[in-house]
């Protein structure tokens, strides 16, 4: 009867251990003493993943440390760890992963601005070359208008030169046929004269034979 009754409270202990599950706070703060054992008085209470500065270690478990305000103490050793803890290395963790994701950020708009200085660089670069060969085709066009200037210039010389030597023979010519018109007139007034005389010599002659 006593084993019947020994065998149900087992497995009810069984039962009601695995009924629930409990976890240790990460948050816990560890006492520091001032000496090697319980006995003695707690200078600090130290929190979880906070680090010191271990000064040596006892056989009787504990260690010395200095905390980083320079308070000195004893602590279980087997309260220290060689890394930091859970809770701050996920904190670690999750601030380096903000700053990736920042610096991937900064990045990108990094590359959006430089892809938008390379397309301001281009456009410069395209109005430049307009600009010079605007200035070459202006410079083209100027040598060109000169050129036409002086073609034009020795045309309207050329032009006067004809219209003056145009003139000259308008005014040679008017002046001979002027001058022959004259001769033409004198020429009729002495044959006008003559021809009297000539026709009274002539019948002199004739009456003569």
């Amino acid at each position: 009867m006593k084993l019947f009754f020994a065998i149900v409270a087992l497995f009810a202990f069984v039962t009601v251990a695995q009924a629930e599950t409990g976890y240790i706070v990460d948050q816990a703060k560890m006492p520091m003493r001032s000496g090697e054992g319980t006995g003695f008085k707690i200078t600090k209470m130290l929190p979880s993943g906070m680090a010191v500065e271990v000064l040596g270690q006892s056989q009787s478990g504990y260690s010395r440390i200095r905390t980083q305000d320079g308070k000195d103490g004893w602590i279980l050793s087997r309260y220290l760890m060689k890394t930091p803890a859970a809770r701050d290395r996920l904190q670690a963790f999750e601030k380096e992963l903000s700053q990736l994701a920042q610096m991937k950020q900064e990045n990108e708009a990094a590359g959006k601005e430089n892809r938008r200085l390379q397309n301001e660089n281009k456009k410069l670069q395209d109005e430049i070359q307009y600009i010079r060969t605007t200035a070459a085709n202006a410079v083209e066009v100027a040598e060109q208008n000169r050129a036409l200037q002086e073609e034009a210039a020795s045309a309207k010389q050329a032009l006067f030169e004809l219209e003056q030597q145009t003139v000259d023979i308008r005014s040679g010519a008017q002046q001979r046929w002027f001058l022959m018109g004259g001769g033409a007139i004198v020429a009729g007034i002495v044959l006008g004269l003559l021809l009297p005389f000539m026709g009274a010599r002539r019948k002199r002659r004739w009456g003569g034979y």
